[in-house]
């Protein structure tokens, strides 16, 4: 797997589907993910799955 600290990834749509499969395996890799969603809610439960799945995860929020 690449290695991506200190890289920030902006995934458009990262609050489902495949966008949040992306901001995972990015998030993964140590990228700071931001996560982007149609709703502050689907936002806050994105971020809270990915923090979730990859412990340590630097996740800033984006609406």
């Amino acid at each position: 797997m690449i290695d991506l600290t200190g890289r920030t990834a902006l995934v458009i749509g990262s609050a489902s589907g495949m966008g949040a499969a992306m901001a995972t395996r990015l998030a993964a890799a140590g990228a700071a993910v931001i996560v982007h969603g149609r709703t502050e809610s689907q936002v806050e439960q994105a971020c809270r799955r990915l923090t979730e799945t990859v412990p340590g995860a630097e996740v800033r929020r984006r609406r």
